[in-house]
């Protein structure tokens, strides 16, 4: 139950925003950061807010494609889980960086599927990639909690 809310406040934190969009700040954070790696395999990128311009398409870098649903499943599940505070910030800064940064790449190697291998970019963004960060997520929550049982167990971090 209490994953359950805090997925929800998570979700309604970055979806429903009337004075602060951090959806879209941090989606303005991370664009500079795939550009300018889409740009280093060779393919001419330009960020603008949420939008990454590419020679032939425009990703609109939305709730998902930035990352964000793998990050707040992940969060979620180790805000909720009952173990010491200091070990639980510690990895969930750790586990937000992973995210993040396979995000990044994810979203590069969107963009070099985009511009070489169109035929494949809706099956591999609808669902590999897209599966990728979810699994990634649960894959990082389970290492969490297996190590926090045994942090739990000798009640010390």
């Amino acid at each position: 139950m209490y994953y359950i809310i805090n997925m929800l406040v998570l979700f309604f934190l970055f979806a429903y925003q009337t004075t602060y969009d951090l959806q879209t700040a941090y989606t303005n954070l991370i664009n500079p950061i795939i550009t300018f790696f889409i740009n280093s395999i060779g393919i001419e990128a330009i960020h603008s807010n949420i939008n990454i311009l590419l020679p032939s398409v425009t990703f609109k870098v939305l709730f998902g494609c930035n990352g964000l649903e793998a990050l707040l499943i992940f969060s979620a599940g180790v805000i909720a889980f009952n173990t010491n505070l200091q070990y639980k910030l510690k990895y969930l800064i750790q586990g937000i960086a992973i995210i993040s940064l396979i995000n990044i790449f994810r979203v590069v190697i969107l963009a070099y599927i985009v511009e070489y291998h169109n035929q494949y970019f809706n099956i591999m963004h609808d669902y590999i990639t897209q599966d990728i960060m979810i699994f990634l997520a649960i894959i990082l929550f389970l290492i969490f909690t297996h190590n926090a049982k045994i942090i739990n167990s000798k009640g010390r971090i």
